[in-house]
């Protein structure tokens, strides 16, 4: 069984990118499950790759500007965390 990650980034997504264009860009990465957080700025992603820098270039080619915070593997109980 394939690890799975939670990776944060801290992203401002501004009103000239849509929703649907970023969802398209995840998809294209594999990501299980992704949510946006309007007043923090947060972008949460669910995801078996564990290259997050892979899943950054790909939103920055997509012209999202985006800095990352921290990558868990959920699959540890111990809770270990990258940031």
């Amino acid at each position: 069984m394939a690890n799975t990650y939670k990776i944060f980034f801290r992203t401002h997504i501004q009103a000239s990118k849509s929703l649907q264009k970023l969802h398209d860009c995840l998809k294209q990465l594999n990501v299980k499950h992704w949510a946006y957080d309007f007043q923090e700025f947060l972008l949460t992603l669910t995801s078996e790759l564990p290259d997050f820098t892979r899943i950054q270039l790909a939103l920055r080619s997509a012209g999202y500007v985006c800095h990352f915070i921290k990558l868990e593997n959920m699959n540890e109980t111990s809770g270990v965390s990258l940031s």
